[in-house]
């Protein structure tokens, strides 16, 4: 295998337009590109100052700045794109696709699978004959046609998807974006049992299923409203198959995260808040030392002696980079607060089941002696009512089975062993 370094400017633009077989890309923080193929003599490159672009006969593999703008045309073979943090565009991959740790990604048409882990920003698809494994995506995710099986999780942003097969997704809806998902087969949809939304459920099958802590029943209609909490975010679902609804707890695992104590009796709404507010005043001092930076940069520019023309160009990059920089520190900032919230409400609900089983499984004292002696002196026989409630105190585990057998003996007035 042969490799070629080309140097690129401080914005690339990548294009890679024809590639005869599988295709690597990975971000690194060099500012220039790195080209490995086994066809040197076929591959062509074009470039200027600002672009370059790429074509090649056989498999490649290429390095680019992490923050290139990268746009490629058609594979042949398989894609994978790995620590990207500038737009990607792509038109036409042939085989299955692979996106991990990425910015934000346009995608035409997929002949094989797509897998999506971890894209920082929207994630849009037009085609993808195969299934589509979704997660992690801090944008919206879009997919006008999947032909297999969609899998999805972990969306931040608003959800429009249509799948030929199953559906399996997992969502935390917020009132501000839209939800519309419809699979050919069932889908089975999972929402925080304490969240907010209005749900429009259409099942050609006539088979729709809630299981939520307080609700539950099947429904044998085509079509169903249903409305969760107080209702909020719109979410439209339609299947041809069986639609399930079901509640789970969004951040079942914050505990790791945070650390909350679920001791019983623990006021941990002033642990949530103190979190809020750190992670908020770190947001604000990221962005002062953003600002400073940046001003800095600016001032050595302007005693740099360059062209006014030029100069303008840059501050005015400079003045863009600090609003995208601000816009996604807010955002971030935005779904620690959210996640956060998450995270106290499923704390709340844990400690309040510790509650509730501490309260269940307190030992109780009972003077077995005095019981056994009061009802050798009382003629009346023990009752269906004692018997049951002595039942339900070791279902409760109030009781242990030795214990419920004294009880039972004491209460039918039998002599102990």
């Amino acid at each position: 295998m042969v490799q070629k370094i080309l140097e690129l400017g401080e914005a690339p633009k990548i294009t890679i337009a024809n590639i005869a077989g599988d295709l690597h890309v990975k971000g690194w923080k060099r500012r220039e590109a790195l080209v490995k193929t086994i066809c040197e003599d076929r591959v062509t490159f074009e470039q200027s100052d600002e672009e370059l672009k790429i074509d090649c006969p056989e498999d490649c593999i290429v390095y680019v700045p992490y923050d290139a703008i990268l746009h490629v045309e058609q594979v042949v073979g398989c894609a994978r794109f790995r620590a990207l943090g500038g737009s990607l565009e792509i038109g036409q991959i042939k085989g299955p696709l692979t996106l991990r740790e990425v910015g934000p990604v346009e995608v035409g048409t997929i002949g094989g699978e797509l897998s999506a882990k971890r894209v920082r920003g929207d994630l849009k698809i037009e085609a993808v004959s195969g299934d589509a494994n979704i997660r992690d995506i801090d944008g919206q995710f879009h997919a006008d046609t999947v032909g297999g099986d969609i899998r999805l999780g972990d969306v931040s942003g608003g959800v429009s998807a249509t799948a030929g097969g199953d559906v399996k997704m997992s969502l935390a809806p917020v009132p501000w974006q839209g939800y519309s998902v419809s699979a050919g087969g069932n889908l089975h949809c999972q929402l925080p049992a304490d969240g907010n939304a209005n749900l429009m459920l259409s099942s050609n099958a006539r088979s729709i299923r809630i299981n939520f802590p307080d609700h539950t029943e099947v429904i044998r209609e085509s079509s169903y409203t249903f409305v969760l909490g107080e209702g909020g975010a719109p979410i439209n679902l339609s299947a041809g198959g069986i639609i399930t609804l079901a509640g789970f707890d969004i951040d079942e695992d914050a505990s790791e995260v945070f650390e909350f104590d679920f001791a019983p009796g623990k006021d941990i709404s002033n642990m949530a808040a103190a979190m809020v507010h750190q992670a908020t005043q770190h947001v604000k001092t990221h962005l002062k030392s953003l600002d400073t930076q940046l001003s800095g940069l600016s001032k050595t520019l302007e005693e740099a002696g360059i062209s006014e023309e030029r100069a303008r160009e840059i501050r005015q990059r400079l003045e863009q980079a600090r609003e995208r920089a601000s816009q996604r520190a807010q955002e971030a900032a935005d779904r620690v607060q959210i996640k956060l919230e998450h995270s106290l409400a499923a704390a709340q609900r844990k400690a309040a089941r510790q509650a509730r089983q501490h309260a269940r499984t307190k030992p109780i004292h009972i003077d077995v002696d005095a019981l056994r002696a009061a009802k050798q002196s009382s003629s009346d026989p023990i009752t269906n009512e004692e018997r049951m409630m002595i039942l339900q105190m070791l279902q409760e585990n109030k009781i242990s089975l030795e214990q419920a057998e004294e009880l039972l003996d004491a209460l039918e007035g039998k002599s102990s062993l």
